[in-house]
């Protein structure tokens, strides 16, 4: 569900932007709160395949105890980190609810002034910027997790070949070479999951560009309606000045002054 796009306020916001030569700001305020619905669904997709991990996790035999809890330690840290983003994404969606709820109360008595104003006054940027830092920091953390989880597989491959080679070899049985390059089947159910987790978040990178610039935008075209606004147009000016000189009063004459002193 596109929770955003479906609110009533942010419906009503958009319309009066149509009806009301608002027509790039309606698209780029759809276009962040598109974005902001994206990432929601983005963040639920990469919890489950977080949560996935710490499944086939559970399922690791336990004379590998060591490693089992530090790989689970390490999918732990990374969901957390994806709900403290989650979190900020919470307050950019009441932020933006705020800002159309505003919009359309203020309208009946400022007009397209408590559009612009609406807009202007959204403050998000920040916070978007903070959740893109931390969707960066999230894609090192995995990408350092996958490469430590393929080192640990590789390992346990070669010590496992090891054994196997020094037994045939006390039994008189020539050694075998094994490609210990390729995953088990256990390491590659971990994996997986931690690509795909690595690949949404490529996704919501994208995404949080596109919620960026169309905030750049939208603030953009705020600030040049205010402007347009609040400069008066020339015929505006010469209606004032008009205004001004008929509520001057006339200069009369002093009648204390002498005929000659006047013509002086």
């Amino acid at each position: 569900m596109d929770f955003l796009k479906d609110h009533e306020a942010i419906r009503e916001m958009l319309r009066l932007m149509e009806e009301n030569n608002r027509q790039d700001q309606a698209k780029e305020f759809a276009r962040l709160i598109a974005c902001v619905d994206s990432m929601e669904q983005q963040y639920a997709a990469v919890l489950s395949e977080l949560r996935d991990v710490k499944q086939q996790l559970s399922e690791m035999p336990e004379q590998r105890r060591s490693m089992k809890d530090a790989l689970t330690d390490m999918a732990q840290a990374l969901e957390d980190r994806v709900e403290e983003m989650r979190e900020q994404l919470q307050t950019i969606r009441e932020k933006i609810i705020s800002c159309a709820k505003d919009a359309v109360s203020n309208f009946k008595q400022m007009g397209t002034a408590a559009l612009d104003t609406a807009v202007y006054a959204l403050g998000i940027k920040k916070l978007l910027e903070s959740v893109q830092d931390k969707i960066c920091g999230s894609m090192e953390k995995t990408s350092a997790s996958i490469q430590r989880v393929e080192a640990m597989g590789q390992e346990l491959r070669s010590a496992g070949n090891h054994l196997k080679n020094a037994g045939r070899a006390a039994v008189g049985k020539e050694t075998q070479q094994t490609d210990t390059a390729r995953e088990g089947r256990f390491q590659a159910a971990v994996l997986a999951p931690m690509r795909a987790a690595n690949a949404i978040y490529a996704g919501m990178n994208r995404t949080i560009y596109g919620a960026l610039g169309a905030v750049d935008r939208l603030e953009r075209a705020a600030e040049r309606t205010r402007g347009k606004r609040e400069r008066p147009s020339v015929r505006q000016r010469l209606e004032e000045k008009k205004t001004e000189t008929q509520a001057r009063p006339l200069a009369l004459p002093d009648p204390s002054r002498k005929p000659h002193e006047a013509a002086r």
